[in-house]
């Protein structure tokens, strides 16, 4: 129901002098009682109106661009934590680099998140995250899905499609997804995997970019795949047992390029020839 406004009704030309001389009507009881009724009324009635807009009045959508952030996100930044895993990466400031762990609020899960660069450089990009749920739920088993989502809380935007291809590394073969960030100045090329285990439970997503556009040989993203190593399982054997059995299948794959380089095989040396090795200097007989 609108609010009553109050009618104004002229009989004729109302002028400054004319309203000073008019005559006034004595103030009595009954009309100082309608005033203060009619005051009253329209008091609540304007107030009804305003909270009736406020309950049944749209409300402005938030922007997907700028999200409002959580009131308690659900995984926290855990400050000062050791680092579980480590990756040897040549070519690489290690001032550019970082390393964040993260714990789910309530599951306990754990994210252990390497760095190398930054999306809005100009040099190599990369980044890993190592997921050991909790009881929050699994790693994501879909590599295209699993890759969006640490695009997504990496903050970058993203182009993402899936190939037929498959990265040989020493977790098995890996799905290989071709990505390609979109930044201010310019975009840059970019090849991502993903994968999950169920025992134990682990997840695995990694990313390495060009400076540019121009692919990214799949051999280097391979080569720092194969060079990821557990410093520390947290006392989860299964964890320590598969990195040792993936260990096993390990593929020294050499100097691959002035961004990444695998720790080269060690040529045969004494140690490792089948025959007796040759002696040096000469043997004095007693």
């Amino acid at each position: 129901m609108e609010p009553l406004e109050p009618r104004i009704s002229f009989a004729g030309p109302l002028t400054y002098e004319s309203a000073r001389s008019a005559p006034r009507r004595p103030l009595t009881f009954a009309r100082a009682f309608a005033f203060l009724r009619a005051s009253i009324f329209l008091a609540i009635a304007g107030g009804t109106a305003v909270l009736g807009y406020d309950f049944i009045g749209s409300t402005p959508a938030a922007s997907s661009v700028t999200p409002t952030p959580e009131a308690h996100p659900a995984w926290i930044d855990v400050s000062r934590a050791a680092g579980a895993f480590a990756v040897a990466m040549q070519g690489f400031d290690p001032a550019q680099s970082s390393y964040l762990v993260r714990r789910h609020r309530d599951g306990g899960g754990r994210k252990d998140l390497m760095t190398f660069g930054a999306a809005g450089d100009k040099s190599a990009y990369v980044r890993i995250e190592l997921y050991r749920p909790g009881t929050e739920g699994e790693a994501i088993a879909d590599p295209l899905d699993a890759v969006a989502a640490l695009a997504g809380d990496s903050g970058i935007d993203a182009e993402l499609s899936e190939t037929p291809s498959k990265l040989k590394t020493k977790f098995g073969e890996l799905s290989v997804i071709d990505m390609n960030v979109t930044g201010a100045e310019r975009a840059r090329a970019c090849v991502a995997v993903a994968k999950a285990w169920d025992d134990p439970r682990f997840g695995l997503v990694a990313w390495l970019c060009n400076a540019g556009p121009e692919m990214v040989p799949y051999g280097q993203l391979a080569c720092l795949v194969d060079r990821l190593t557990l410093m520390s399982a947290g006392g989860d054997d299964k964890l320590a047992s598969f990195f040792a059995m993936v260990e096993l299948k390990r593929n020294f794959c050499g100097v691959a390029g002035p961004i990444l380089a695998a720790t080269p095989k060690r040529p045969d040396d004494w140690i490792s020839q089948k025959t007796a090795p040759p002696l040096r200097g000469r043997i004095a007989g007693r």
